[in-house]
């Protein structure tokens, strides 16, 4: 439990949506709407935070948000 307090509050965000994102984009359009979830994420750390919010883009925060459907594609594969 001690592991998961360290993780900062923002990349747990970012998982959360982008678990939110991946059910949409499945629900929409089966496996492949995962990569939804991928231009989403892409979108918003290049498109917002660069342009929009004025802020630095950051890999991690991409990360974090399309490791839910990392996580649905193994899931798939195991099943």
């Amino acid at each position: 439990m001690e592991t998961l307090a360290n993780i900062k509050h923002d990349k747990l965000l970012h998982f959360f949506y982008g678990t939110i994102i991946s059910f949409i984009g499945i629900a929409m359009f089966g496996l492949q709407g995962l990569w939804f979830t991928v231009a989403i994420g892409a979108w918003k750390e290049l498109a917002y935070d660069w342009f929009i919010d004025g802020g630095k883009p950051d890999i991690w925060d991409f990360l974090w948000t399309i490791l839910p459907a990392g996580m649905f594609i193994l899931l798939n594969f195991i099943s």
